[in-house]
């Protein structure tokens, strides 16, 4: 018996400082599934280390150590075949009586929300996961424990870190589940606010509208704010509905938020009624025409669904000379950026025909007027910011037709 105790010290000390070498095929029952793999570990370990006794000896001595590694669980049945097969059945001590309790992190609204609902019902599932095991297992097994939380909580709760502390309440034992966010994180947001038909100045209030509703969303992590990336945007749209002249303008709100730790948040912003443009201009490459100022108003209507129609005015005044045109327009859009329409100049009481098709932020652009006198107007652009673009412009009626145009949209 003193040469099994013995044996046994050593075969312990194996299941710790163990080098890897071939393993036996180990058969445990009675654990659940998530322990099984820690059990079979450790008896894999004390079989490489296991001296050359016979059979039964081997039994006996398998059953000490076992008994003493997994605290908690008793032998009901060990078998040894050969140097390679072990099967092993193992019951608790005693069953502990659990319960289980997710704190929540401190969160602002509506991240505290989603939290929650994120969260709901993860104490059945981690109670779940704990049924029948005896509290003394979580003295050896609390990183496989840990790690089978983890498969849990991880597609739920993605980028946050599980904790677990145990405690006694009575006569039963409390888990309690909590989080903190784990890298990477949101560090930071770039916002755009991009407006086909609204001033710089209305934009600019929605712009410190989009950063305030973006707030909640700061140190949050990463994975957990792209599967939240549908809430945030429905977020953010509802918060830019509530500005002044939202509902004047009857205002329709695109967003789009792209997690990352610097995030990105472009919003587009459309007016259903009203078009205001009011724009500054430098040209290159011309000596017909150096600078300009530009306005643009129209009333829109939705006389079909998706079919935009819309009467405007235009009138641009050439800076360098004074000299000005005034236009009367009406356009239509067929599809989405599309605008097809005719527009007369009143000075020169001549009739313009005229397509756009209107890029969105970083993006190309062009237009194009043709006159009833067989004239071409047309500009190619990229617009690099909100607020600024260049074009390659054309126009017939100079003397230089190409040129380099900077706009500017206030």
């Amino acid at each position: 018996m003193k040469r099994l105790w013995g044996a046994a010290f050593l075969l312990l000390l194996a299941v710790f400082c163990r080098p890897k070498g071939a393993e036996c095929s180990v058969i445990v029952t009675g654990p659940p599934e998530w322990l099984t793999g820690a059990i079979k570990g450790s008896i894999v370990a004390v079989m490489d280390e296991m001296p050359s006794y016979e059979i039964k000896d081997q039994e006996r001595l398998l059953t000490m150590v076992s008994e003493r590694i997994f605290e908690g669980y008793k032998v009901n049945a060990l078998h040894i075949t050969g140097k390679d097969d072990v099967f092993i059945e193992l019951v608790p001590v005693k069953i502990a009586s659990w319960k289980a309790d997710v704190v929540c992190p401190k969160l602002s609204s509506p991240c505290d929300e989603w939290f929650s609902l994120d969260a709901l019902g993860m104490e059945e599932e981690v109670l779940e996961i704990l049924w029948g095991v005896p509290v003394e297992a979580l003295r050896w097994a609390d990183e496989a424990f840990l790690k089978e939380v983890r498969k849990k909580t991880s597609p739920r709760l993605p980028g946050w870190e599980p904790h677990i502390m145990v405690s006694r309440k009575d006569d039963s034992y409390v888990v309690e589940l909590s989080f903190t966010a784990s890298q990477d994180l949101v560090l930071a947001i770039d916002t755009h606010v991009f407006s086909r038909s609204l001033p710089s100045f209305w934009q600019y209030d929605m712009r410190e509208k989009l950063l305030e509703s973006l707030t909640p969303f700061i140190g949050i992590p990463v994975n957990w704010a792209a599967k939240h990336e549908k809430d945030i945007e429905r977020v953010v749209n509802e918060r830019l509905r509530d500005t002044r002249f939202s509902s004047t303008a009857k205002i329709e709100i695109d967003s789009q938020f792209v997690p990352s730790k610097i995030a990105k948040a472009n919003v587009d912003v459309e007016s259903r009624r009203y078009t205001f443009n009011f724009w500054g201009a430098a040209y290159a490459g011309t000596e017909d025409k150096s600078t300009e100022l530009g306005l643009h108003f129209g009333r829109k209507a939705q006389p079909l669904h998706s079919w935009d129609i819309e009467l405007y005015g235009e009138a641009v005044v050439f800076l360098d000379d004074g000299d000005s045109e005034e236009r009367l327009g009406f356009r239509w859009s067929p599809y989405k950026q599309i605008w097809l329409g005719a527009e007369r100049e009143l000075e020169e009481d001549k009739t313009w025909y005229r397509l756009w098709i209107e890029g969105g932020l970083k993006a190309f652009y062009v237009w194009w007027r043709y006159s009833d006198e067989h004239e071409n107007n047309a500009a190619l652009g990229y617009r690099f910011t909100e607020h600024l673009s260049l074009e390659l412009y054309i126009d017939e009626r100079d003397d230089d037709e190409v040129s380099i145009r900077a706009v500017g949209n206030f």
